[in-house]
């Protein structure tokens, strides 16, 4: 299925639900994304610290740091 055959879909989907059936939709759907996220932000961070490597926080300390 192409990504317009899914927008037409989702938006034939949206015409016929209630105000609080898309509401209830637009909830779980952040709900969802913030999962997806921390889930991203954790094996980021695992992945950093697995191969040694240096945030941008880090470099700016460091730039800070060396600056003084």
């Amino acid at each position: 299925m192409g990504i317009f055959d899914q927008m037409k879909m989702a938006s034939d989907m949206l015409k016929n639900m209630s105000p609080e059936e898309r509401a209830k939709l637009l909830e779980e759907a952040k709900q969802s994304r913030g999962m997806l996220e921390d889930a991203v932000k954790k094996i980021l961070e695992e992945e950093i610290k697995k191969r040694g490597l240096v945030t941008k926080d880090e470099v700016l300390r460091m730039i800070e740091k060396a600056k003084e």
